[in-house]
């Protein structure tokens, strides 16, 4: 019932709002409390706003997460609107009020404690935590940064990924991406921006515009059309489907013609990572060849990050007419292998992050498969088929995209049973000593990891990564836990300099400190 009771206030609240002053009301809030060299006094009234709300410092008790307003972005998409007038009087919600936006956020708290009270305290605590991850890491960990935008162009912006996206939309990676972050960089500084003649002063056409936006941006009634569809579905309103991640940008007007974005970093969220689902329906030859870069931006990361490793690429071996490839990054100073890493370029769909059984959706096969792969080649080392041994307390690692595992302990110790089972039935010569721990790192954590880290650090970080103890915790939290009184020194990313042979604008618009 209080969960209920909690809904009708927000529903309250939502159906008094102007949606396109609601939706500026978000993107004022946010603006508040990020970095933007911006007076929001100008969109929300200075006397509402509470001494100590203007900040960056997370948490506080006036901090409204970033995850929280883009939930009350979709919430307004499906709450239909109430009648404005009553008693001859305009009751309409103030969206000049941060009030507003605290209490609305307050409610929103209430309603998703109460939903897992009632709903989920009968489900593995850990499933549930792993949820919460996947929903807030990545706003914690912020997506305005150059390896972000390297790490991405280098994967999907070149060979064929990058050609099926040009015939797919008529413009390359290259310029679209250009355009999305000079609307990023306007959203920095405005809450609505238009199609009109500044764009000619920046060198982009009208029409580069709409077809930009074509691809990131929706009529607001059109998105509240497809989240009522989309998010109806599923009960508990944290799980719910954004459609702020298919289309950052929400268009208002008869002609569209003010364009908004409550959440201006969705827009590099889009344009970066968001690539994958543009490009991946093409084929089984564009899946190789974003997975064959992947695999070549870890190796190259690795080994311009951490030379010491002496990383070496993958190799095949076996019988001329029955041969093996080994995991695609092999690491050993000595003549055996220490680090053995199998790279996996599968995003998590929505299914996979949040839904009821998520070990059944798209890409944890491939998981179960590369914890096989490592096994059976540690197997093989051991009987002497590859020409290489492995020390004793080799590691082996599933380097992946994005966080698949993180604080996900039951969704870990379930695909484990899932390689056992293969392990069984495809190679049972497969022993307990083969089955070494795995270890589940996100490129974006490695990267974290090894901007501080030392060899030794980094090696003692992934054998506690491997232990019960620290089962899905990200690698660079565990290396910080390690480190803490340790000043480590922070060193450059090793492709800062680079990511204009990817992305020729960069040099141009980018910001410089």
């Amino acid at each position: 019932m209080r969960a209920y009771y909690y809904r009708e206030k927000l529903n309250k609240h939502l159906k008094q709002a102007e949606d396109e002053e609601f939706v500026q009301l978000l993107w004022a809030t946010q603006a508040l409390q990020s970095n933007y060299a911006i007076d929001t006094r100008k969109f929300i009234r200075p006397e509402t706003i509470p001494e100590g709300a203007i900040t960056t410092d997370m948490p506080n008790k006036f901090s409204i997460h970033k995850w929280e307003l883009e939930t009350l972005a979709n919430e307004l998409m499906t709450v239909p609107k109430g009648n404005l007038i009553k008693d001859g009087k305009l009751r309409k919600l103030d969206c000049m009020n941060f009030e507003v936006s605290m209490l609305c956020a307050s409610w929103l708290r209430k309603i998703e404690n109460q939903e897992y009270r009632i709903n989920k305290k009968s489900k593995p605590v850990f499933l549930e935590v792993g949820r919460i991850a996947a929903r807030q890491f990545g706003w914690q960990s912020g997506v305005a940064n150059i390896p972000q935008f390297y790490r991405n162009m280098f994967v999907y912006g070149q060979g064929k990924s990058a050609d099926y996206f040009e015939r797919k939309y008529g413009i390359t990676i290259n310029r679209f991406s250009e355009i999305g972050f000079i609307l990023y960089a306007m959203f920095t500084k405005v809450p609505v921006v238009r199609n009109d003649a500044l764009w000619a002063k920046l060198g982009v056409t009208s029409g580069e515009v709409e077809l930009v936006l074509s691809l990131i941006a929706l009529p607001f009634s059109k998105a509240a059309k497809q989240a009522r569809v989309k998010r109806k579905a599923i009960i508990h309103t944290a799980d719910k489907p954004s459609i702020l991640r298919e289309a950052p940008c929400l268009r208002f007007g008869s002609e569209g013609e003010r364009i908004r974005a409550p959440l201006p970093e969705l827009i590099l969220e889009r344009i970066t990572s968001g690539l994958f689902y543009d490009v991946v329906g093409g084929g089984d030859q564009i899946t190789n060849d974003y997975g064959k870069r992947f695999e070549k931006y870890c190796f190259s990361y690795l080994s311009e990050a951490m030379p010491g490793l002496a990383c070496e690429p993958e190799f095949r071996y076996g019988k001329k007419g029955f041969p093996f490839d080994s995991p695609d990054i092999l690491c050993g100073k000595s003549s055996k292998l220490d680090l053995v890493i199998e790279c996996k370029a599968t995003r998590m769909s929505h299914e996979a992050m949040f839904g009821k059984d998520p070990i059944a959706a798209r890409g944890y096969e491939d998981l179960t498969k590369a914890i096989f792969q490592l096994w059976r080649f540690f197997s093989h080392c051991r009987r002497g088929l590859t020409g290489r041994e492995v020390a004793d307390d080799a590691i082996g690692v599933v380097l992946t995209l994005n966080n698949w595992l993180v604080l996900a302990a039951t969704l870990h110790k379930r695909v484990l049973d899932d390689a056992t089972k293969m392990a069984n039935e495809k190679e049972p010569e497969i022993t307990a000593a083969d089955k070494r721990a795995i270890v589940f790192v996100a490129v974006p954590e490695l990267e974290r990891t090894l901007s501080v880290a030392t060899e030794k650090t980094f090696r003692e970080a992934l054998i506690k990564a491997g232990s019960e103890e620290f089962l899905g915790w990200r690698l660079d939290v565990i290396h910080s836990k390690l480190v803490c009184e340790v000043k480590c020194e922070e060193r450059a990313y090793p492709f800062a300099n680079e990511l204009g042979k990817l992305l020729p604008w960069w040099d141009e618009r980018s910001p410089r400190d």
